[in-house]
């Protein structure tokens, strides 16, 4: 068994993302676009995905040993959110299945297969006033199945988006998450996320978003440090007026995981994946920007579900 790592540190990536807990409590005074956002009584909204990820992904091992994997991921996620005028209550799920397919010294071994995959069930608890800003709490429970081995992943923390003008939404998250397994190994720390949404028509939206995770870890006695970044990019087009839109993207990522086991040791993990899939979202009609502007919130970890957790149970 092989540690992963995270990728290189980079300098100044503590500075992108310092801003992103502040972005949560930030509310902004400009109306952005028209809503009927004081009917009485209480609605029930919601959305369902579906598609695949490809991810190429390259291990470092103290920057000699390299291993490539090529992922390939299936994945699910579902939300229902209940909204009583401002006061929103969600439930989520999501499930994420990577199958990797090694390979050493640049040749293929298909008894090294590699499977992990990545459920959660959440929730959010949040106020939002549609035409200006939206903030609250965010959870969930995260259940990792790593080939014979499983971690339990808790993960807590606050949100917030501003809406501005009708072209743009701004958003922030910053995030607790703590995970352990039956076989001494643990892994506690922060994920900090900022992204920003531009509606070219009501109906299609181009999405930057930046991620950043900082932790420790303990592997069997060990103390170690795991930190990464990660860069989306994600466009979605409402295709049909009922709800269906189709979703496509590409992400690149680096992380990397310090150890001293008697000696200095690294791993340093870069992936590039790109994806796409299909979504549907019922409830109240309307354009894309009001759908994503009243439905629910995105409740999954890029670190902990959307990239393949290689930092256990890695075959030598």
């Amino acid at each position: 068994m092989i540690l992963l790592s995270f990728g290189e540190h980079m300098t100044g990536k503590i500075s992108l993302f310092g801003g992103a807990a502040a972005l949560t409590f930030f509310i902004t005074s400009t109306p952005a676009w028209s809503a009927d956002y004081s009917e009485p009584g209480c609605t029930l909204s919601g959305s369902v995905m579906a598609g695949i990820m490809y991810d190429w992904q390259e291990i470092d091992e103290d920057d000699s040993d390299q291993i490539d994997i090529d992922w390939t991921t299936p994945f699910g996620e579902g939300a229902g959110l209940v909204t009583c005028g401002g006061f929103n209550i969600q439930a989520d799920i999501a499930h994420y299945s990577h199958s990797g397919d090694p390979d050493f010294d640049d040749e293929d071994d298909d008894d090294a297969d590699l499977n992990r995959s990545s459920s959660h069930i959440g929730g959010a608890l949040f106020y939002r006033d549609p035409t200006r800003w939206a903030a609250g709490l965010q959870a969930s429970w995260i259940s990792q199945g790593i080939s014979e081995s499983n971690m339990n992943v808790f993960r807590a923390g606050v949100f917030g988006e501003v809406y501005l003008a009708d072209a743009l939404t701004l958003g922030a998250m910053a995030a607790y998450h703590d995970s352990d397994s039956a076989d001494d190994l643990s892994i506690s720390g922060y994920e900090l996320a900022a992204f920003a949404r531009f509606y070219a028509t009501p109906d299609f939206s181009l999405m930057l978003r930046g991620d950043f995770i900082e932790a420790d870890s303990d592997l069997f006695g060990d103390n170690g440090e795991l930190d990464g970044y990660a860069v989306t990019g994600e466009a979605e087009y409402l295709v049909w007026d009922e709800g269906l839109s189709l979703i496509a993207g590409a992400r690149y990522a680096e992380r990397d995981h310090v150890a001293d086991f008697g000696q200095d040791f690294s791993l340093d993990s870069t992936d590039t994946q790109v994806f796409g899939g299909i979504k549907f979202y019922f409830g109240e009609g309307g354009t894309l920007m009001e759908r994503q502007r009243l439905g629910p919130i995105d409740n999954s970890s890029v670190f902990e579900e959307k990239l393949p957790n290689t930092l256990f149970d890695f075959p030598a």
